[in-house]
This record gives C-alpha cells, sequence and structure tokens, in this order.
C-alpha cells in the first residue's frame, strides 16, 4: 500500500469510528481509546528492514491529541520533523459534549479553516462542512443511518452540493464496520473495502478491491498490534501482503498519558 492508499484507509477509520453510533460518547471512546487518557502523542515511521530486523526509518507524521478530563477532544497538532507546529485543529463543543466547530490555525493561531458539525433535535449529526480561511464552503457530508443508530450512508458534496462520492457501510451484529463501498457521480462501484478484527476491535486486516481500471485489483493490508495496560494500542505495523510474503509499509508508535 503507498503512502497516499495509508492515508485513505487511516482516515476510514476514523471516520467511521467517529460517527457510528446517534447516542452521545466522550471523544475518547469515539477514538477508540480506553481509560482516562489526556495525551497520545503518535509518531508515523517508515518502517526498514536491515539484516532481517525491522526497524523504523524516516518520520513521516507527528501528531499530538490533547483530551479535557471529560473526554473531550481539546486540540490535534501536527508537527513537523523538527518538532515545529504545522497547522493545529481546536475543538468546540455544546453542552450536551458533541463537537460543533473545529478552527484549524497555523502557528501564528490565525484561522485557516474551519469544520461545522450540524445535528438534529435528537442530537444526532446530519451534516458537516469545510470552510477555507477566506469562509468559503468547499465541501460537505451528510450522514444517513441504519435502524439501530450506525452511519450506513456517507455522501460527499462539492461546494455546489453535487454529490461526487458516496460510501455504504455494512456491519457486523457486535456493531463493526465489515464492507464499505465506495461509489462515484454516476453511482459506479470504484471501491469496496472489507475489515476484519481483533479482541480489542481494532482491524488486524484490510482488503482493498480496486474497480477504477480496467482489470480489477486487490490490495490485502495487515496489521498488527502492540498494547497497554489499559487495553490501548501502542505501536501499530502495517505490512503489505502479497502471495504468502508480509512486507511492513509504516510504524506507528503512540505514547498515551493519563490523567
Amino acid at each position: 500500500m503507498n503512502m497516499k492508499s495509508f492515508f485513505i484507509a487511516t482516515l476510514f477509520i476514523v471516520l467511521c469510528t467517529s460517527v457510528s453510533a446517534q447516542q452521545y460518547r466522550s471523544d475518547v471512546k469515539i477514538d477508540g481509546l480506553r481509560g482516562n487518557v489526556n495525551v497520545v502523542d503518535q509518531t508515523l515511521y517508515e518502517a526498514k528492514v536491515y539484516d532481517g530486523q525491522m526497524q523504523r526509518g524516516e518520520v513521516l507524521e507527528h501528531i499530538q491529541t490533547l483530551y479535557t478530563s471529560r473526554g473531550y477532544r481539546k486540540s490535534m497538532t501536527y508537527l513537523s520533523t523538527a518538532e515545529d507546529i504545522i497547522f493545529r485543529t481546536r475543538y468546540k463543543h455544546d453542552g450536551f459534549g458533541l463537537v460543533t466547530l473545529e478552527h484549524i490555525v497555523d502557528p501564528a493561531e490565525n484561522i485557516i479553516g474551519r469544520t461545522y458539525y450540524i445535528y438534529d433535535q435528537n442530537n444526532i449529526l446530519t451534516e458537516s462542512y469545510v470552510e477555507d480561511a477566506e469562509r468559503q464552503t468547499e465541501s460537505r457530508i451528510r450522514y444517513k443511518y441504519n435502524g439501530n443508530g450506525q452511519v450506513s450512508q456517507l455522501s460527499f458534496n462539492d461546494p455546489f452540493n453535487n454529490i461526487y462520492k458516496r460510501e455504504v457501510y455494512t456491519y457486523a451484529p457486535n456493531g463493526e464496520i465489515r464492507i464499505a463501498v465506495v461509489y462515484d457521480s454516476e453511482n459506479h462501484k470504484v471501491f469496496e473495502r472489507r475489515y476484519e478484527y481483533d479482541e480489542h476491535n481494532q482491524p488486524v486486516s484490510y482488503t482493498l478491491y480496486d474497480y477504477t481500471e480496467v482489470e480489477p485489483e486487490v490490495f490485502i493490508t495487515l496489521y498488527r498490534y502492540r498494547y497497554d495496560d489499559q487495553g490501548n494500542w501502542v505501536q501499530r505495523t502495517e505490512y503489505t501482503l502479497e502471495g504468502d510474503k508480509a512486507t511492513p509499509n509504516y510504524i506507528v508508535e503512540r505514547k498515551l498519558t493519563y490523567f
């Protein structure tokens, strides 16, 4: 899996975890964390193999996420390899603890983007939209739910409210997302993603079916974890599976601080 595919897969996991239930949960739980987490310091490395031993290579991404003692997501900071701030996302919540606004700020704390979250009278997320620094709408996402309160479909809209992509989700009986099918603006299936999970509800295999080419392609990614005594993973290694050979691509390490 290349770098672009890695971020697509990661964003998919985060997005689906974040919107998979109607009822209020703390951001800590939405982010799949256990315990009273204060800080998650996460670094993405390229995986290298030397003399048969896997090692961390170049730093590709560094993110620090801060939570309040009530489990609210306070900020998420993207850092350069020199530990300089690239940009930061700050979160605002309403009286129910639901995220209503994200401010994206530059190193000088100037607002360079906003994401708004819209809920109905039952506090169910129905829409989110992104604005640029000039307050122009860049894109929208609209949410549909199944009878169990799980997101059944995401519709991705351009600034003119034209749908350019839809994602439709199928769940296992225990609530885990098993299948996601992606359709383009003409309702053609372009991707299908299938997940398998471990006992900690973390994905251990990710199979991508790519229908954008004349001959459909299949890509398989494996994830392996190390956990702390709270049940939160502190290291995740990603492998590309080709035949019987698993090639390591990335290592993600997390340092968790608890209240």
